[in-house]
């Protein structure tokens, strides 16, 4: 089993909490899971990818459970919190000022570098740190539902449509009886 809030590929973090006929979602996973990279898109092509994978994991969020039988939830709210750069409208309210205080230094140990009479040319093959080392960024998706009875029983996970890059699924469970946790396939059952 992996660490508990650890950065895996392709491994998502999911939290549900049933309070009554009210279900919270709380589900992080790596960036690449959601769009197939972990860096800001550079093309206009990632950018509507990135935006439309946004779309989906904020609309779609319900249909990662199959409910126990008899009970139908709906999403009331959803907020999607993704690294910045991916979409401007929808980016988490926290960012990393370190990361930029890090690009800023990078830029002036580069510059002064240059300034040593070195010339510097994109051509050379000097990769730059953010290229050596990739970024881990994750994307999570807040979301309320509220269900047509409380949703004790048997469900399942349904990640396959939605995120079919996710291979397992570290998975807590809160309600009135207590907490039950574990790694999952993206499809296995589980009980609430």
């Amino acid at each position: 089993m992996g660490t508990p809030g650890a950065h895996e590929h392709g491994i998502a973090r999911l939290g549900l909490a049933v309070d009554g006929t009210r279900l919270t979602v709380d589900l992080e996973l790596p960036a690449e899971s959601v769009f197939g990279f972990e860096r800001a898109p550079r093309t206009a092509e990632e950018r509507a990818t990135a935006s439309e994978a946004l779309d989906r994991l904020r609309t779609g969020g319900a249909r990662l459970i199959a409910f126990p039988e008899g009970v139908t939830c709906a999403l009331d709210a959803a907020e999607v919190q993704a690294p910045e750069g991916f979409e401007g409208d929808h980016v988490g309210e926290s960012h990393d000022q370190a990361g930029e205080d890090h690009q800023d230094h990078e830029d002036d140990d580069h510059q002064h570098h240059e300034d040593e009479g070195h010339e510097h040319t994109e051509d050379e093959g000097h990769q730059h740190a953010e290229d050596e080392s990739p970024q881990h960024e994750d994307v999570r998706l807040l979301a309320s539902l509220t269900c047509s009875a409380e949703p004790l029983g048997p469900a399942s996970l349904q990640f396959a449509d939605l995120l079919p890059d996710v291979v397992q699924v570290d998975l807590t469970v809160f309600t009135a009886a207590g907490e039950a946790a574990g790694r999952l396939a993206p499809d296995a059952s589980f009980q609430f």
